[in-house]
């Protein structure tokens, strides 16, 4: 009986450490509320691909939270990327491909995430 006491405060504590983490992703998608939505895919010059992305912030997808591109999408270097996670790092915007690679956004002052400078050729997420 003294062995089943002595342990009990370790169970406790462990089932504290897991019910927090498994809270922790329902407040990462809280705080991702304010980038969720539906977007027009630029080029360089704004160009718009007439490619649409939404970014779901209720929804987990394989890679953070639920990324889709529209079926209708013909720009063929965003169809190989294909999109199917997002997520923010320190302000920035994160998406996840397929393949499992990334491209980093930064928001502009337009409202507009821009891709970063040094990850290839220009890529910006206006909203709808």
């Amino acid at each position: 009986m003294a062995i089943f006491f002595e342990r009990r405060p370790h169970w406790l504590r462990f089932c504290l450490v897991a019910a927090a983490s498994a809270s922790a992703p329902l407040a990462y998608a809280a705080g991702s509320t304010d980038a969720s939505g539906r977007y027009s895919i630029l080029r360089e010059g704004d160009k718009d691909t007439g490619c649409m992305l939404t970014l779901d912030a209720r929804t987990r997808g394989r890679a953070g939270l639920k990324a889709q591109l529209a079926p209708a999408c013909r720009d063929n270097g965003v169809v190989i990327f294909d999109p199917v996670g997002w997520g923010l790092d320190r302000g920035r915007l994160v998406l996840t491909a397929r393949k499992g690679h990334k491209a980093h956004f930064d928001k502009g002052a337009d409202g507009v995430w821009r891709r970063d400078d040094k990850e290839g050729k220009a890529l910006g997420l206006r909203p709808l």
